[in-house]
């Protein structure tokens, strides 16, 4: 991305391009590769899953580093497989310097490459296993050489206290399972829900994935289960260790979106398993076109279509409002940008940025603005993005300023917010400080709700303003 950038440029077009590269790399790569794991049918399903996944579509147009993990889980595998076809030193090179790329892109490369490994051992022949070996070696003295000097540097502590409720909980047998269907839940619900119209619609991919395990434990290639459950393992037991959170909240499971192929794929196995009902004696074969009519009926192929040309989950416009921060910004003014807008912030807003105060987290408090030479600032803005109710983030801006700011202006877009704050004098903030005289009045504090959550606000908040044509960029963990 750097060397791109330093060829064509920062604009939103050339950071776009790499995910949008990968994104169309996992459809073209897809279909070679289901075809050697399925049936022809099944491949079709998997590929038009794959294809118009909204999840799948999202990142491929995001500036972040998950439309890579699709791509490179789906590349080692179908070299993995192309190897097994005819075995040759040119093959094997091949994989070995693809799975150390995959590395160089793709974090969840660390659970795909000893899922292809293990395969790849079970599937050789025995005089060819020294080569799995070697490419073993090869690939474990890499990842530890990108942990030392990578990974271990990329370690953020909010990151790791954020995701702490996605960790497994091994206080009991009963809070234990409650976190592990809860996970189960999440991670269904996050690849399926925009298929279905129903709150629970997700559930039919609960449905299918299950019949295409129980067709691949029977039929097989069982290959196929350890392609998408080895790495699933291996990331649940890094959660174990608090090292990588397992189908987490708040869209939690992008994390897990190099499984989101197989993923797909076992679902089309299910999929074609029905449409064996059409070749079932007569008496049961009303069962296949009633099936047929109940998916469709519960599925949303419009909404799908629009999901992906237009799309609502993510969504941060915060280009015009820094737009019209800088046209409306005043000598001695203050800005403050609130901790998730800060990298958006940076990138669309082009006034000169001395003097910015960039939020440390989304609970500061007490802010200290450092007077000008023309004394305390009288006006202050508030840039914020990534937020999920307006309300959690006027408590916040209440404890961020306490009473000596009064909130003059607000203007919002989908998912952001400009305020406006002004200075009050003394005897205005004491009032502004004083306990309500009686109970309906409301509390005279704030209350502690946190404005950090990551799950979107509903569309209709953002109603009083058109959505911009193009998903935002964004710069999130």
């Amino acid at each position: 991305m750097w060397g791109l950038v330093q060829v064509w440029g920062g604009s939103e077009a050339v950071l776009r391009s790499l995910s949008f590269a990968l994104g169309v790399g996992s459809v073209a790569l897809f279909w070679p590769a289901a075809r050697r794991l399925t049936n022809r049918i099944a491949a079709l399903l998997g590929l038009a899953l794959v294809a118009v996944s909204p999840v799948l579509v999202y990142f491929s147009k995001e500036l972040k580093q998950y439309s890579g993990d699709a791509f490179f889980a789906i590349l080692v595998v179908w070299l993995a497989e192309r190897l097994q076809e005819r075995l040759s030193r040119a093959r094997w090179l091949t994989l070995a310097l693809v799975g150390l790329l995959a590395l160089g892109f793709s974090h969840g490369a660390v659970f795909v490459l000893p899922a292809v490994l293990l395969v790849l051992w079970l599937e050789s022949p025995r005089p060819q296993r020294f080569w799995v070996v070697g490419l073993g070696v090869l690939w474990g003295s890499a990842i530890i050489i990108f942990f030392l000097l990578v990974y271990r540097g990329q370690v953020a502590p909010e990151l790791v206290a954020y995701w702490v409720s996605d960790y497994p909980d091994f206080s009991g047998p009963l809070p234990f399972l409650t976190w592990f269907v809860g996970a189960w839940g999440r991670y269904f619900h996050y690849f399926f829900r925009y298929f279905f119209a129903s709150a629970w619609g997700w559930l039919w991919g609960v449905v299918f994935v299950a019949a295409g395990v129980v067709m691949l434990v029977r039929e097989g290639p069982r290959r196929l289960l350890l392609y998408w459950g080895g790495p699933l393992l291996l990331t649940f037991a890094a959660a174990t260790l608090h090292r990588y959170p397992f189908m987490g909240h708040y869209n939690g499971s992008r994390l897990l979106l190099f499984t989101a192929p197989w993923f797909y794929l076992i679902a089309a196995v299910g999929t074609a398993v029905f449409t064996r009902l059409w070749r079932q004696p007569q008496p049961r074969r009303w069962l296949a076109p009633a099936l047929a009519a109940l998916i469709l009926v519960t599925s949303q192929p419009l909404a799908l279509v629009q999901e992906n040309l237009h799309p609502q989950a993510n969504r941060q416009e915060l280009k015009p409002l820094a737009t019209y921060l800088q046209a409306h910004l005043r000598p001695g003014d203050r800005i403050y940008v609130y901790f998730h807008a800060i990298y958006p912030f940076k990138y669309y807003y082009r006034g000169n940025l001395t003097g910015v105060v960039w939020g440390k987290s989304c609970v500061e408090t007490n802010l200290d603005l450092p007077p000008h030479n023309s004394g305390p600032p009288q006006r202050l803005w508030l840039v914020a993005a990534h937020f999920q109710d307006l309300a959690p983030l006027k408590q916040f801006a209440a404890r961020l300023l306490g009473p000596h700011w009064r909130e003059e202006a607000l203007l919002t877009r989908h998912n952001a917010a400009l305020f406006l704050f002004v200075r009050q004098d003394r005897a205005t903030a004491n009032l502004r400080k004083m306990p309500a005289k009686s109970p309906q009045s409301g509390t005279a504090t704030p209350s502690g709700e946190k404005a950090c959550a990551e799950t979107p606000p509903p569309l209709s908040h953002y109603r009083h303003w058109p959505a911009l044509p193009i998903a935002p960029l964004s710069f999130r963990q």
